[in-house]
């Protein structure tokens, strides 16, 4: 047959003993962790972000009493929006209105920095599941709302953008 196993059974002070003997394996990484972090953040420029949310509300009418002219679902037309906003002649309007980018307006072609404009504004749609009572009872993914940001370095001009 075998021999009886001894079962190590440790306590809470062993586990004490444990971390005392330790206690430098432990402090020493998360003091160099909290130092990287802290030097990341201080050399790190800010970058601000704002957002509008703006809300998408059904047809208030009946649509018994009033047919839409407009055709087509909601993302076609936020589609429609958003190719709108991110075109070439409105973002220069908001560069010039604005005075965005001006440092890097004597280094690079305006064609450079529309690019960065438009990496720097976010756009992105919010759905929910939401019964259709003109299709039947089963939810389906509506968009209900959509999001606008703009990144930017100084605080206040991009609450104004």
């Amino acid at each position: 047959m075998g021999a009886l196993m001894e079962e190590d059974v440790k306590t809470v002070h062993d586990y004490i003993d444990i971390l005392k003997r330790r206690k430098w394996a432990l402090i020493l990484p998360v003091c160099i962790v909290f130092f990287i972090a802290l030097v990341v953040g201080l050399f790190l420029p800010r970058i601000y972000r704002s957002t509008a949310t703006i809300l998408i509300e059904g047809q208030e009418i009946p649509i018994d009493f009033v047919r839409t002219t407009i055709t087509g679902f909601a993302e076609q037309r936020l589609q429609q929006l958003n190719q709108r906003v991110m075109s070439s002649p409105k973002l220069i309007e908001i560069i010039n209105r604005f005075n965005l980018y001006e440092d890097l307006k004597k280094k690079l072609t305006i064609e450079e920095i529309l690019e960065i404009m438009r990496n720097d504004i976010k756009f992105s749609t919010i759905s929910a599941d939401i019964v259709d009572p003109q299709r039947g009872g089963t939810p389906a993914p509506i968009t209900i709302a959509f999001t606008l940001s703009y990144d930017g370095k100084n605080p206040q001009v991009v609450q104004q953008v």
